[in-house]
């Protein structure tokens, strides 16, 4: 990490942990991995009760996910699926970079950007369309895994686009190198990449060209949450050499998967 970026890092801020919103983001999330033909029609529960799901997201590139309201929380989300799929693990492991047009000098990962390009238009138009229903509604984008890498470059181009939103993400891989960076953790204020112990995933790609988002928040071993700092902080996920799959899919004290948030209460 450059001098620079560490310099921004040190004395970048970041908000309370918003439990409402995480803990209705996580639900969500968690919700992306069940059937797409059984978005629309499901009943959410848990944290994420009372959400309608309106558009449904799945295309050819195997990006998955819905788009809805929350009336408890006056919220619209955006939540994309992670990694289920063949298709899915093609694109995690297109670890090439590619010029990203929003800022000076940065770069994305190849995989991530194309996939979140097939489908930009349609989360665009999906999101005004519900905002034009219900103009003071927030916007949350969410997502785990490779959906919390989509959720990343939705939130900027929401934003692009007029579309204010907050950003709520969990065990996201890396996205861009130094200058996506600075420049995403500048231009979306409210942004929150939870990170659980020892996930491995968010100490992907491990190649040096790549760096998270500022905004962390580090769930430990019993589900306590830390405030973290700057970029990389080494008293948060970056700390461990060791990691391991299954801390990647406990977030929030809950299974990210459609089981999970399935289950009769």
């Amino acid at each position: 990490m450059s001098f620079v970026l560490a310099f921004i890092a040190l004395f970048s801020t970041v908000t309370a942990f918003d439990w409402a919103t995480g803990n209705s983001s996580v639900w969500i999330s968690a919700a992306a991995y069940c059937e797409t033909n059984t978005y629309l029609t499901r009943t959410y529960k848990g944290a994420s009760k009372g959400f309608v799901a309106k558009y449904v997201m799945d295309d050819k590139r195997d990006v998955q996910g819905f788009i809805g309201y929350l009336p408890s929380q006056s919220a619209i989300y955006v939540s994309y699926r992670g990694s289920t799929s063949i298709k899915d693990w093609v694109n995690n492991l297109e670890v090439t970079m590619t010029d990203y047009p929003r800022c000076s000098g940065c770069k994305v990962h190849h995989g991530f950007y194309k996939s979140e390009q097939g489908i930009i238009s349609y989360v665009i138009s999906s999101v005004k369309a519900l905002k034009s229903a219900y103009p003071n509604y927030k916007v949350v984008v969410t997502g785990h895994s490779l959906g919390a890498a989509l959720a990343t470059l939705t939130s900027m181009d929401l934003k692009a686009n007029g579309l204010d939103n907050t950003l709520f993400m969990f065990g996201s891989p890396r996205v861009g190198n130094d200058q996506f960076a600075a420049w995403a953790s500048s231009y979306v204020g409210n942004r929150n990449r939870v990170t659980h112990y020892k996930d491995m995933v968010p100490h992907v790609p491990m190649h040096e060209r790549f760096t998270h988002i500022s905004g962390e928040y580090y769930e430990d071993q019993d589900h306590s949450i830390k405030q973290c700092s700057g970029y990389e902080d080494p008293t948060c996920s970056y700390q461990w050499h060791i990691t391991n799959i299954d801390d990647h899919m406990h977030y929030l004290n809950l299974y990210m998967g459609c089981d999970a948030v399935s289950a009769e209460f």
